[in-house]
């Protein structure tokens, strides 16, 4: 496996255990000094980024990437795409397909996301 293809699947594998809400899972995938920013907005660390994992309203039916595109560089690696989230909250499927923009680094031997950016807009369904 090639490193694009390492980076794209840490990146699914981590999309998955979000929606599994398995925030062991999630903080397997975080590297040292992990950041989340949303566009414009607050900054959040690794504990921050959790926490709201854990009180996303509803139920988390799945979280799945779409048109993911990795750009390896000699320090480490930029994945954009869609990310396509499906919840149920109050008695309907609730869909959400945003755009997302994440930094992996190799830590440990193993590629692990080092910083996350929120882009608020959803995309609709190409």
């Amino acid at each position: 496996m090639n490193e694009h293809d390492e980076v794209a699947e840490a990146a699914r594998q981590l999309a998955a255990a979000i929606g599994r809400r398995d925030l062991s899972a999630i903080r397997e995938w975080l590297a040292p000094g992990f950041v989340h920013r949303a566009l414009g907005g607050d900054r959040a660390d690794a504990e921050a980024f959790l926490a709201a994992i854990a009180q996303i309203p509803g139920d988390i039916m799945s979280v799945t990437l779409e048109q993911i595109v990795v750009d390896p560089s000699p320090t480490g690696a930029l994945a954009t795409g869609v990310q396509h989230a499906q919840v149920w909250l109050d008695g309907q499927v609730v869909e959400d397909r945003r755009a997302f923009v994440d930094w992996f680094v190799k830590h440990g031997g193993a590629w692990r996301i080092q910083a996350a950016v929120d882009l608020p807009h959803q995309i609709p369904r190409a």
